[in-house]
Parts: C-alpha cells; structure tokens; sequence
C-alpha cells in the first residue's frame, strides 16, 4: 500500500496536481526552517558542554565582577585540594595585531593569553606539538589549524619562528610549540591562537605586577569531581579576607564560583574571553520554529481533508466492504507518510542550497556534512512523527461521522459546516498576524536605537589607534594631523567611545566621609569635551594643572549617584602625590550603546603620550574630500608608524557595530515573517481553490440566473475577510503583550504605536484577498456551460 502511495504522489507530481504541489511546496520550506532552526538552537544550547570535564569547571567570581589581580590569586594557587587546577587568562587588548614571517604580514585572529595551567582546565586535541607545559616557555606560541594554515600553508610548523606585533604588548618573537585542532562551533572559548603570560611578563615592562588592584585575569578553576561547592567558596572567602587590604576587601565583595557551562546565557555584560548568547533570542526563534511547523500542519491537514472530502464517495464504499476505523486509519498512514517523507528530503535540499546564506546571516559555520547528522536524523523523524500523528488523527476523527449510507448517496460532504477547518483558518491568519506584528516591532526598536542621539558629536569623525610606538610621538603625530587642511580639530582619548574598557575602584572622600566607588573611567586631553560638545554643566574643564592634580570630570548620573551634594568638598582620594579633586560635572551622555542605562563615568586629564586613540573632525562635503584628507592622513602615518599598517576607523561606523546582533535578529525575523506569510498564503489558495470547485455549479447556477463577477467574488471572499477580523482581534492582544515583554530588555526602547497594529491588520487583510480573490475572480469569469452541463 505504501509503495502504491508513493508512485500515486509522484505520478500526481509529475502531473502538475496544484493542490499536491502546493502541499509539498509549503510543507518543505516549513521543514527546511524547522531543520536549520532546531540545529542553530540545539547548537546554542550546547555551547560551553564540548569540553571534558565541562561540568567541573566553574569560573571564579565576585560581587565585583570577574576579573583578578595575580596578587589575589597567590592566595588561591595550591592551597585547596578541591581544586584540580587553576588557570588565569586574558584576551589581546589590541583590535589588530599581525603576524610577521620573513617579509610576509598576516592579520591575527582571536590572541588569548593563558598561563601554564590552560590546557590542565580546558582540554584540546593537538595535531602536532605537545600541550604539557608549553605555556610554561615564554617564547611559545599555540596555533590553531586553520591558523596555522594560513600563516604558514601547512600544520607541521612546530619549531617556525614567528614574530607577534600588537600595538598594546610591542613586538615578540615566538616559536611554534604546538598546533591544535580548531575549536568547535559549540565551544564558547573560541580563539586562533595563545601565548604565554610569561611571554608579556618578559617583553612588556609595565605588565608584571604585583599589585592588589591590578586586576586582569578572568579565572577557571577545575574541581575534584563530586566536590560540593559551597565549602570551597566559604574557603576562598576566608583567605582572601584573610590577606587582602581593606579597601580590597570592599571592592571584591563576596567570591562565589559560577558553573562554565552557565556562562553562555549568563545575563553579564561585556565579556572577552568567552562568548555570549541571548536565551531570550533562542526562546524567540523556537518559538517561530513551533509557528511554522504549525502553519505548515494546519495547512497539510486542511488539504488533505480537502482531498477526502472530494473522495467521500470512495470512503463509503470502503466502509460498505467491511473497513474498520483501524483499517481506515493505516490507509490514511499510508497515503499521509509518502508526502512527509518526500517533504523532509525536499526541505533537506533547500536547506543545502540556502546554507551559504543562511551561515552569513546567522554568523555559523554549518556544513552540510555538520546538518547530515544523527541530529538532523532525530529532527527529522521527530516532524515526520508529529505531523503524521496530527494529521491522521484530524482526517480520521473528521470522518470518523461519515456513514456509508450519506458517503454513497452524496459525493461529497460540501453542504456540511467546516468550523474545525475555519477555526484551523483562523489559527493560521492568527499566528502570522502576531509574527507580521512582531517583525515590525523589532524593526522600529533597531531604528529607535539607530537614530537615537547618544549626546555627543559622532558624524565626520575618524579615529586612529596609536600602534607601536607610536604614542610617544603624540605631539609631533598631531602637529603633523593638523596641518591637514581637511582636519579642523584633534583629541586625544585612552579609548574609542561606545566601549566600557576601563572600570576603576577608587577611595572618594565627600564631605569628610569616606566610601569606595566603582566607575567606567576615561583618560582624555583637555579639549576633549569641546570637541565632542559636551556641557560641562557644574564647576570647569579641565585646566593646565588637571593632569598633576589628577583632578575628576563625572558626568550627572555619578555625582547622583555617589551622593555628591557639593563637588568642592568631594575628592578621590586614592591619589598619596595629588589633590584628586572633582573639578567639574558634564552632562549625562550614552558612552556606550543604548542596550545599557546611562552609568558613573569619570574622565582624567593626562599625558597625550598616555592616550592612545587619536580623534579627528574632518570638515569634507564630498568623496573626492574625503579620500583627498585620507591619503594626506595615511602619509602621516606611514612617517610615525614604522611597518604598521594603515588603520583608521570612522565613530559612527564603530557605534552602528554595538547593534550588529539587534540588526541580524531583526533580518532573521522579518525572513521568518516573510516565510511564514508565505507558507500562509499557499493553503489559503489551496482552501480557495478547493471551494471554489466545491461551489462550481452554485456558481454556475447563480451566473446562469443572472448574478454579476463581483457578487461572485463577494460571495467567496466574504468568509476570508470575516476570518482575517477574527484572527486580528484574538492577534493583537497576545502580539501586544510579548513584544512588550521583549522591549523590556532595552534600557532605551520604543513604544508600541496603534498603527502598528492597523498596519499588521490592513497587510493580513490585503494578502488574503489577493491570495483568494485570483483564484476566486478565475471561478466568477467561468462559462456556466461548461460547470452545468453534464447536468
């Protein structure tokens, strides 16, 4: 019976049955979305679980956050024996850094910099080379595959020499110790390549410190199995209170240990060693995966009961023979399971055509051999599954009422009242309202967030990152800059703005009473403020004694915070050479993207030869200025910067990238909106296709009697338009509340404007009558002849 099935389905393919392919045609794309989704999500649940021992590593924390002193960790290292090992880390600080082999330059990947612990904790398969100490030489260096097969062409490179430049550490030159495997898409520590601490504690003077506040490391410890961890944590607790100063002891506040298999969806902020996810975004994107599985369902079920109700007459005669209700349910198996089949393996190939996009927009590295798993096999049986069983238990209950005598005396069950199927209908053009609904929310957030002022200038501004040794020739690099005729005005700034890269605890004295403060900090120049207008709104701006007296600039939101009622009587006291006085208060600005609230910043006036980002007001109206200004910038570059190539970066092009992951998401829900309208719109034509040949002699009669095309169509569309009212009443509601709840996340968000919803409602309306009015207006300009005759 199944072969038979499966020869009918494909014979009726090959025939052009629109019904059929229509069915095929949206139950595919529904699968192929389902197949890439469940992937991405079961890959995003998997991040941080590859590693072994995943389960006994946890990262160590404190209320502070979680970075650490290597004076800390002395008091850590070896003294617990719950602790199997510990290992400290950091990302390069530099945004670029190369490679340099004979006379070649490559650009780096991702740098971490570990100590000699690293591969103790987080275990990696090594191609060449050998992982036992070999952070241990601080003139090793650990390349992964691909890596190393783009510097070198080739993994067996242990013992190359290869020379590291980054603008932050200078220049090193390493030797390849080992090449390993590269980090799977699952690992939530991706990186190309490490090198030792002991590599910047050699070549970087200022990097080794002994001091307590000199927190850079993030921190992993691996456990003893079957350790519980609150003894440990109330240990850690004890020796570091036990050690540490005072004003320490205030900062750190409590220590815990965070398992690493949380970290992924951990609701931190910035974080540079490992990755992060949103759960909110895989919650939303299963959540359009069970959407369009379902559109595709009630669409598969309303044609094919479409299909048997055109078939009645069969139905009864095969009752009339003696069929049972099981007998009646396995020929129903039997005809539903080819099309899934035939589905699934169709979805398979668009997914395969669609993967080279589909990794770009989701930022994957998928393959199909990587989608061709055990998986991709439990995916697929588990939606062939759930449809066969939806599907088949609605056809058989449907017609489960059917006697044999009304099946052979009528051939067909069209007089009868379809409410389950319109109420299916109605499910449908509800479920695509509220994803039509959503998209344009999410859309108007990105452009909200997109056109917002952050409060400062950030249009015709170029900045360059000082490299190498650059910074030491600040005066003469902006003298140079500035006889630039395109170059109205310079600054210079330890950081780009839009970037929280340097959180400070300081001692503050206010008013006699004394108080540890956390806050972002910013080294600037004295003109720094009038360059980016911003209003120093209380006190001053910097002067010529501000960078001796390490005196303060905080913005609004820090004094307010701090509970500074009067800035003459507050100063940081952390200062045993200087007064740290507040001088002046700016006024509140966004520093960093509109995800986050308006927080403390503190700006220090120093040194231009301690400031490594160069700001640059080009006044250029056109592309022949611009590229005119740019050529006389790179000259003066290429005189200060040795062999360091050219970098430059435009502000508002750098601030556009803090909502990089916003804009993805709202491509791959528009995509997804787009698809599900789609899928939508398919069994909406095949529902009007089916009444329209269900209805062909009422037509026929009615025409015959006199009745005009636009009665016709009124009479055939007016249920649709009834059921699209329906579903935007029941869609409103529900789209109103989880948008709402999803704006939530944005510190800055938009409101939830009326028209979206009169839009969304105007759009599913106008959709489904182009979607039903051609199939319809085909039916109203037939000749009745041609339905009556054979009358």
């Amino acid at each position: 019976m199944l072969k038979h099935s499966i020869k009918l389905i494909v014979r009726q393919l090959f025939k052009g049955n629109r019904q059929l392919l229509l069915n095929v045609l949206g139950l595919s794309v529904a699968f192929a979305i389902v197949l890439f989704l469940s992937t991405f999500i079961l890959t995003e649940m998997r991040r941080g679980k590859t590693i072994t021992n995943f389960e006994n590593i946890y990262r160590l924390k404190s209320a502070e956050g979680t970075y650490w002193s290597s004076r800390s960790l002395k008091e850590f290292d070896n003294k617990f024996p719950e602790i199997k090992s510990m290992t400290k880390l950091h990302p390069n600080w530099s945004k670029t850094s190369f490679y340099e082999v004979g006379q070649q330059q490559y650009q780096t990947g991702k740098i971490m910099v570990a100590d000699d612990h690293f591969f103790d904790v987080f275990n990696h398969e090594t191609i060449v080379g050998d992982l036992s100490d070999v952070l241990a030489v601080k003139d090793n260096i650990v390349l992964t595959e691909t890596e190393a097969e783009k510097v070198f062409g080739k993994t067996d490179v242990v013992g190359k020499g290869i020379r590291f430049m980054t603008a932050d550490f200078g220049v090193m030159d390493l030797t390849v110790a080992a090449v390993i495997k590269d980090t799977p898409q699952e690992a939530m520590m991706r990186f190309d390549a490490i090198i030792p601490v002991e590599a910047l504690n050699y070549y970087v003077s200022w990097y080794d410190s002994d001091h307590w506040g000199n927190a850079r490391y993030e921190v992993f410890i691996s456990l003893q199995p079957n350790n519980p961890i609150a003894g440990l944590e109330a240990k850690l607790n004890s020796a570091f209170q036990a050690a540490a100063p005072d004003w320490a002891k205030t900062d750190k506040g409590e220590i815990f240990l965070k398992p690493y298999s949380s970290l992924y969806f951990s609701e931190s902020g910035k974080d540079n060693v490992v990755s992060h996810g949103s759960l909110n975004q895989v919650r939303t994107l299963g959540t359009i995966m069970f959407i369009v599985f379902l559109l595709a369902i009630i669409n598969f079920i309303n044609l094919n009961t479409a299909q048997k109700i055109k078939q009645t007459k069969n139905i009864g005669i095969h009752k009339t023979l003696g069929a049972n209700g099981w007998d009646s349910f396995v020929r129903m198996i039997s005809e539903v399971l080819p099309v899934l089949i035939i589905t699934f393996g169709v979805a398979i190939v668009l997914v395969g055509l669609s993967l080279p996009w589909l990794n770009n927009l989701f930022g994957t590295e998928f393959s199909i051999s990587g989608l061709l798993d055990i998986n991709t096999l439990i995916v697929g049986t588990i939606v062939i599954a759930l449809g066969l069983f939806l599907s088949t238990i609605f056809i058989s209950l449907y017609f489960q009422r059917v006697k044999p005598y009304e099946a052979l005396k009528n051939s067909t069950l069209a007089g009868k009242k379809e409410n389950l199927r319109n109420a299916l209908l109605v499910v449908q053009f509800t479920l695509s309202i509220v994803l039509v609904i959503g998209s344009m929310v999410v859309y108007k957030q990105n452009m909200y967030m997109h056109n917002q002022t952050m409060g400062f200038k950030k249009d015709n501004i170029l900045y360059l990152p000082l490299r190498n040794d650059m910074n030491k020739q600040t005066k003469a690099i902006k003298q140079e800059l500035a006889s630039i005729s395109e170059v109205s005005a310079i600054t210079l700034a330890s950081h780009p703005l839009g970037k929280s890269d340097m959180g400070w605890g300081m001692s503050l004295n206010n008013a006699g009473e004394n108080k540890r403060i956390s806050y972002e900090a910013m080294m600037v120049e004295e003109n720094f403020f009038d360059f980016f207008g911003l209003d120093i709104v209380e006190g001053e701006g910097f002067r010529s004694s501000s960078i001796r007296e390490h005196e303060h600039i905080f913005n609004q939101f820090a004094v307010n915070e701090f509970g500074i009622k009067n800035i003459t009587e507050a100063r940081i006291t952390s200062y045993d050479d200087a007064s740290g006085k507040i001088i002046g208060v700016v006024k509140d600005f966004n520093f960093q993207s509109l995800h986050h609230a308006i927080s403390p910043i503190g700006f220090i006036c120093s040194e231009p030869e301690n400031l490594s980002i160069a700001y640059l007001n080009l006044n250029v109206s056109d592309k022949i200025q611009l590229q005119s200004a740019m050529t006389k910038i790179e000259t003066v570059w290429d005189t200060f910067s040795g062999d360091w190539p050219f970098e430059y970066h435009f502000l508002d092009q750098t601030l556009d990238e803090l909502y990089k992951e916003d804009q993805k998401f709202s491509k791959i829900f528009l995509l997804a909106t787009i698809l599900s309208v789609f899928i939508g719109c398919l069994g909406l034509l095949s529902t009007v296709i089916f009444i329209s040949e269900m209805r062909i002699k009422e037509i026929g009669i009615r025409k015959v009697n006199g009745a005009k095309v636009s009665e016709i169509l009124a009479l055939l569309n007016k249920d649709f338009i009834k059921w699209v009212a329906i579903a935007f009443v029941i869609a409103t509601p529900i789209s109103y509340y989880a948008m709402d709840k999803w704006l939530e996340n944005f510190a800055y968000k938009t409101n939830l404007s009326w028209w979206i919803f009169a839009l969304a409602g105007i759009l599913a309306l106008g959709i489904a009558l182009l979607t039903v009015s051609w199939q319809s207006w085909r039916a109203a300009t037939r000749n009745p002849v041609e339905a009556l005759r054979y009358e």
